[in-house]
């Protein structure tokens, strides 16, 4: 649980949770989204990831996310 608060604290996680709650969009998808680079996009997709608040399913080369 704290690692899920945590993890949302941060206002461009929480902006990418919005952006995958109700559809499931891959990373390239979720980062033209922001102003911030793709790396930095990837880096909070691993951290979403890691305290269990998206799912992430290959397709291919492709990594889609669901929350």
């Amino acid at each position: 649980m704290e690692a899920a608060l945590k993890a949302i604290a941060e206002p461009h996680r929480l902006e990418i949770l919005k952006l995958i709650w109700s559809q499931e969009l891959s990373a390239g998808d979720i980062a033209r989204q922001f102003t911030i680079t793709r790396p930095a996009v990837s880096q909070h997709l691993r951290v979403l990831e890691d305290a269990d608040l998206v799912q992430v399913r290959r397709e291919g080369t492709r990594r889609l996310y669901l929350a």
